[in-house]
């Protein structure tokens, strides 16, 4: 099954028997937002300007190579042109975008019969959905091609490092491996993320999505906190 790299992070990124999220539900739509991201320019639609090739410098700018089938990524692909890439993170993480982003892709993968939908109450008062694991398979190749990556078992080829990079930088790594020794895997991710692993305009793109990702989460959380205070 072909998964985007939204999808990959989002199954790992989901506890298998509760189908809640590892992290608080505003670090998950940042880090969908930028695995989204990431998956697009991945795939050769989308990078980052130099300033030589008519684009602005330091900002977005659609390639015109590849064209998403799915009209999410589409949409996301128009929001990203001639955006810096903190400001497109956070245009795309944020509000009703990034709930329909979220939510899309649980669809997406429970229409698909990867995840089921649950509806639950919290307390036993307030209702909400959950996504437990449906079919076990997508999840656990996914599962092992990291971890393979991470103990050295295997190198991690252009996806999975870029998979590697987000879970570093959503500290998400010992989350979904809780048995392997988190030193050692933190100290792996960053290995992976800060090694060569792909051509130089790929890796400073996702590198920026990463960096941004980071920003507006740090952010948003500082906001909520003040205005909670």
């Amino acid at each position: 099954m072909e998964l985007t790299l939204a999808e990959e992070y989002l199954l790992l990124a989901l506890d298998d028997v509760s189908g809640r999220p590892l992290l608080s539900g505003q670090h998950l739509q940042f880090a969908l937002a930028g695995a989204s991201v990431a998956d697009l320019t991945l795939r050769g639609a989308l990078e980052v300007s130099a300033g030589a090739d008519g684009g602005r410098a330091g900002r977005f700018r659609v390639t015109g190579r590849a064209t998403p089938s799915d009209p999410m990524q589409r949409e996301i692909l128009e929001l990203m042109h001639e955006r810096r890439p903190k400001d497109a993170i956070r245009k795309v993480g944020q509000g009703g975008f990034a709930r329909n982003l979220r939510d899309a892709l649980h669809q997406g993968l429970g229409a698909r019969g990867v995840l089921r939908e649950e509806q639950v109450r919290i307390l036993g008062l307030f209702p909400s959905t959950t996504w437990p694991a449906h079919d076990p398979t997508p999840e656990a190749a996914v599962r092992e091609r990291v971890l393979a990556a991470l103990t050295g078992r295997a190198d991690a080829d252009e996806r999975t490092a870029a998979l590697v990079s987000l879970l570093l930088a959503t500290d998400l790594t010992r989350k979904v491996f809780p048995d392997q020794d988190r030193r050692a895997l933190k100290r792996r991710a960053k290995e992976i993320a800060e090694s060569e692993w792909s051509g130089a305009a790929v890796k400073r793109a996702i590198d920026e999505v990463n960096a941004a990702m980071v920003a507006a989460t740090v952010a948003a959380t500082s906001a909520a906190t003040a205005g909670g205070s």
